[in-house]
This record gives C-alpha cells, structure tokens and sequence, in this order.
C-alpha cells in the first residue's frame, strides 16, 4: 500500500489566510476603536423627531406629519449616506448662536430620540441628539454636519459630498429659500 504523501506547504493558501486574519484584526481594531460594530456601513436612515430652520433670522419648524417633513428628511438621509469625512473644524457656542440668529445664514437643525449614529471609521458622533447643518453661511461651503450630544457639541465635524439635496428640498416645500 502506498503511504500517504504530506502535502506541501503552499504559498497560495498561507497568503490567502495572512490577508484574511489581517482583514479581520483591521475590522476589529476599527470597531473597537469606533464603538461601532457597523462602521463600514454607509447608510443613514434615521428619522427625526423635529426639524428646525433657521432660515435667515427666522425659525421654521417641521413637524412629523406635515408634508415637508419626510421630504426634508429624505434630503438629510441621502446627503449623509455616502462618503464622509471628519476634520477638527468644529461648532463653538458662538458660532451656534449665530446659526440660530443670523439674517445671513441658513441652517437646518435635525434632533433625534433615541440618538442617532452616523456610521464611520471615525471614533465621532456615535450618539446625536441634534445634527447641525449649515447651508448658506458660515462653514455652508464645506458641506459640514456638525452633531451635539448630551448638550455639548461633538469635537469636529464630518463633511457629505453635497447639501444641495437638502436646499432644494426646504426650497421645494416652501420653507426657505437660499439667497
């Protein structure tokens, strides 16, 4: 009888395993670091349970059932699904009084209940009460999203590729129009 041959180490499979046991320490280092088990995850789909304008000095709100809301908030959730990134510019009190009172700026403010999380390789906003989001004004052109949480503004902010959707969104439903 023929004795069993041993097979020989191949450097196919030892690669393949390498590239799979590091894949797994990365996504496991990330999620640790993260809080978040889904931080690949693109998709945000959150609802709110308020929106407030502050559209040039004045203060518009959106409630859940009016007809604006889930076209408003259907702008959000596409605006934030896709690619973000973070940077350390962040919302100072000064700044967020200014967005709530200023004839020159136009901000949405969206606020959830259960806190909402934006899903991301970044250790930031893992838990919003409000998203801040300026349109037309300060920090408008960077397409920032800013987040408080527990009353303190989150440090940084994360910034979509475009807020356009929202402003036509809010233009469309005849809540505020961008100057």
């Amino acid at each position: 009888m023929p004795e069993a041959k041993p097979s020989s180490p191949s450097v196919l499979k030892a690669g393949i395993s390498g590239l799979v046991i590091f894949g797994l320490i990365l996504f496991a280092v990330i999620a640790m670091n993260t809080g978040d088990l889904l931080w690949f995850w693109p998709i945000f789909k959150e609802v709110p349970v308020g929106i407030i304008v502050h559209c040039y000095g004045n203060d518009v709100e959106v409630k859940p059932g009016q007809p604006a809301f889930e076209a408003v908030t259907n702008a959000v959730n596409t605006s934030l699904t896709g690619s973000k990134r973070w940077d350390d510019t962040s919302m100072s009190a000064v700044t967020y009084q200014e967005y709530k009172t200023s004839p020159t700026m136009m901000v949405i403010e969206l606020h959830y209940d259960p806190p909402a999380t934006i899903h991301s390789q970044y250790a930031f906003m893992k838990s919003v009460n409000w998203l801040v989001i300026p349109l037309d004004g300060r920090h408008a052109a960077t397409n920032a999203v800013f987040g408080i949480e527990g009353g303190y503004t989150d440090p940084g902010s994360y910034h979509v590729n475009s807020t356009a959707l929202i402003v036509t969104a809010l233009q469309d439903q005849g809540i505020c129009a961008k100057r």
